[in-house]
């Protein structure tokens, strides 16, 4: 056993076994010990939350910006704001505006 190679192991170890004698103070450290746990794994899963809701969000906003090219290509070409409309699910103002962005 490494306690039996050291004399400061050894000492920490006896100290442990004494403080693990003590029921409160085993108990107050058990509870510290969980606090830990539980505060980081609280922590990690609000990272992992906040990864995912910002790469959902990173996705939209990717999406929607490709939508908003494909439109004005389509208008470029002077495709019909009703037919620009039902192809992209824009709204008929949504594609207007567009349109009208567009104009010199």
């Amino acid at each position: 056993m490494v306690a039996e190679t050291s004399p400061e192991i050894a000492q920490a170890v006896g100290v442990i076994m004494e403080l693990s004698e003590d029921e409160e103070t085993r108990l107050l450290a058990e509870s510290r010990a969980k606090y830990r746990r539980d505060e980081y794994s609280r922590r990690k899963l609000v990272r992992q939350e906040g990864l995912q809701e910002g790469l959902q969000k990173g996705r939209e906003e990717g999406g929607q910006e490709k939508l908003l090219i494909v439109v004005t290509n389509m208008l470029r070409l002077k495709m019909a704001p009703e037919l620009i409309a039902e192809s992209t699910g824009l709204s008929l103002e949504e594609v207007q505006a567009l349109a009208g962005k567009l104009q010199p």
